[in-house]
This record gives C-alpha cells, structure tokens and sequence, in this order.
C-alpha cells in the first residue's frame, strides 16, 4: 500500500477546528480525504497542527501592525525553514510521495525529494505578492519570490487551483506547462448538506450572506453600496449577514454605518467549522464577490462558492474563471461583472424578484457540485495526471502505486 505524506509549513494554517482560517483547513481535510477514498496510507506533517493556538492567533493584524513586527516574523519563517524540514523527515520517515501545501518562505518537500521521493507541490496564489501588496504583511518580499518561484521551479509536480494561476506562476517562474495540473477547490457535500440543518437565520426577510476572510477583495464594501442604493432608489428590503473575521472588519463595519445599513447589516464572528452549514442555510443566497487583487489578476478558487452550492443556495457571484466555470448564470446563481456597481445591483435585483424559484436553483446547484466538485472526485481526476507527469520525468513509477490509480490512468484527459 503506498503512503503519501501531506506537508504543510505554515504557522496559521491548521486542521483544528478552531483554526484561524478555515478555507486551507477545509482544503486539506478534502486532499487527504480524497487520497484516502483510493486507498493510500496517509502520513501528515502539518506545523499549525503543533503549535499552541495562541501562538498565531491574531498573527495577521501583528504582521501588519509595523515594520518591525513583519520582519520579525519573516525572520523566524526564514529560520524555522530548515528545522521544519528535519523534523518532517523524522516524522513521516519512508513515503512514495509527498504532497506539500505551499507556505511562505517553507519548502518541505525538497528534503524528500533528495533522498528519491517524488515532491507534489500545491499552490493556492503567489504568495510573495499577496503578502507584500494585498495583506502588507511581509517585509522580505525579494526572498520570499526567490524561494517561492525556486519551489516551483524544482518540484516535480505543481499544482495550482486555476488556469489563471498556472499561466502567472508558468511566465513568473518560467517552468513547462507540462509539469503543471489545473485542479479547484471542491467541497464535501456530505457535510455540506442541507438535510438534517437548523437554519441559523438572523433575518426573517431576504437575506445575502457571506462565510470567510473579511478582506478587501472580498468586495463586501460594493454589496454594501449596492443595497444602499437599492434600498434609496427602490426600497428594496435587503438584509446581509458577514460570518468570520479579518482585517477590513472594522473598516466596513464604519462603512455600514455611513450607508444606513445598521439595522440591514450583522457582522458575525468566526464560528467553528460544524457551525458553518447551519450559518448557510439561513441565507436565501450566498455571496462571493471578489476584485481584482493589487497585482490585476485574480487566481482564486473560492470554496465558499461550492460550499453555498452544496447547501442548496443560488449564489451571486462576480464572473471570474472558477465562478464562471462552477454557476450556470440564471440556473444555479447570478453572475456580475467583477468591481461593477451596477452590475451587481442587477443580480441583485433578479436574485431578489427570483425569490420563489431560488429553492429550486439551490437543488439544482447541489446536484451538480456532488456529482461533479467533489473533492473526491478532485483527487481521483488528479492522480492520473501525476502519474503520468512522473512518468514523463522519469520513466519510472512503482508498480504499488499504479495499482491504487482510479481506473482513469487512460483517461488523464478529462477536464476538471
């Protein structure tokens, strides 16, 4: 039976959960579940998983409350780099493969990989740029693109959650397409199941929610406009409720305010995983509403769009690569142009006027991320295009694990 071990440097990023964030928990407790659906051993090395939680609670807003603080931190992360890979080594011993979940200044994999072990390397962003430009928490930003791009360049499979993502980080880091696979988020449908849920519901009349990291490409200050205006212009009652927590919290909660909209509004804080579907099923619709990052781009995979999906629940979203690929416009949710005001009053509008044929978008939108997003089928599809991307680089790949492959080794092709 091979065993694939899953790495992950990154102090903030743990399974506990009370984690901090909740998006890369759920996206390793998805990897790992998916691997062990076809049967591999799994051994984990998840640095946030040791660390006292205290440790890294509220480590973004110290990173970004001087310079002092943020160089202090990427001096650490920078010294912790090579402990880190000693003690993965010792750890997990002996693995086929290793799976690594990329982390600013980390590099786990590269220490198996010198001893003959094939190095899977995910990334979720280019992480240099959003900690310099996006979240102003970094001050050895040169560094961190130097190790970054350099991970990328020497593993030898990567993984990136969008096409967006995989021709940035192909031109950044000037590496083949050949050794790059396209793989979403995706979502357990089981726990995100709107059967056997209490709705969690804080307004009784028409509700747009939000579950996640309240920062600014989020574009929670433009639904606040929007619905400012629409209650001026139409007298439109729209209510919106923000679960989580993060640095534009308190910005836009001034914001509400300034708009009108205190008695329309709740900002709720973070609440543990097992809470989050309860918290979903008293939206009538999701939200996910994401701008341009500082960079011009924007890469991510928002798992909050198959979680909404997965509850039953339309969702209006801005039309970017994943949203676009996921939502069928009309059907399962109501696109938007990204940043666009008056785009977005407009889904709004339909979303609102489409009230009674909202439950029936939401069974259809389930239906579509169980049999096609789920992340068993993520990793069943992704495999295959492992195997043969070793293959190719080697020639050589052990017979132990072409016999856990998914009957797809012939069918790599498939789209995900």
């Amino acid at each position: 039976m091979p065993t694939i071990g899953y790495l992950s440097g990154a102090p903030r990023v743990s399974t506990r959960p009370t984690a901090e964030s909740g998006g890369p928990r759920s996206h390793i407790l998805g990897i790992l579940a998916g691997f062990g659906a076809l049967g591999w051993q799994m051994e984990t090395f998840i640095v946030g998983d040791s660390l006292p939680p205290r440790l890294v609670a509220h480590s973004e807003q110290m990173m970004r409350a001087n310079h002092f603080s943020a160089l202090v931190a990427d001096l650490s992360r920078l010294a912790l780099r090579y402990l880190y890979r000693r003690a993965a080594l010792k750890k997990l011993g002996q693995v086929d493969w290793v799976y690594e979940r990329f982390a600013t200044f980390q590099a786990l994999g590269k220490a198996f990989q010198s001893l003959g072990t094939a190095w899977i390397l995910e990334t979720n962003g280019t992480y240099y740029a959003e900690a310099k430009s996006d979240r102003r928490t970094m001050v050895l930003s040169g560094i961190a693109r130097k190790l970054e791009l350099q991970a990328y360049r020497d593993c030898d499979v990567l993984i990136c959650i969008s096409n967006t993502l995989k021709d940035l980080v192909c031109r950044e880091a000037g590496i083949p397409e050949s050794k790059v696979i396209v793989v979403p988020n995706g979502v357990d449908s089981e726990f995100f199941s709107p059967d056997n849920q209490s709705p969690n519901r804080v307004f009784e009349g028409f509700t747009i929610g939000f579950v996640g990291r309240i920062v600014q490409w989020q574009g929670l200050d433009l639904l606040m406009r929007a619905v400012c205006q629409l209650k001026q212009e139409e007298n439109m009652d729209i209510n919106l409720v923000f679960v989580g927590e993060g640095l534009q919290r308190p910005p836009w909660e001034k914001l509400m305010h300034e708009f009108g909209l205190a008695a329309n509004v709740r900002f709720l804080r973070q609440v543990p995983l097992d809470a989050v579907p309860s918290h979903i099923a008293g939206f009538d619709v999701g939200f996910e509403g994401k701008t341009l990052l500082r960079s011009g781009t924007m890469y991510h995979s928002p798992l909050k769009i198959y979680e909404y999906l997965a509850m039953g629940k339309p969702v209006i979203a801005s039309a970017f690569e994943d949203s676009c690929r996921v939502i069928r416009d009309r059907e399962t949710g109501f696109l938007f142009m990204p940043g666009d005001l008056r785009s977005l009053k407009q889904a709004i509008v339909e979303a609102f006027h489409s009230r009674d044929k909202l439950s029936a978008m939401g069974r259809v939108g389930r239906e579509s991320v169980k049999t096609q997003h789920s992340w068993n089928s993520r990793v069943a599809q992704m495999v295959p295009e492992i195997l043969r991307i070793l293959e190719a680089r080697s020639g050589i790949v052990p017979q132990e694990t072409l016999d856990l492959a998914p009957a797809t080794l012939t069918s790599h092709q498939k789209q995900f």
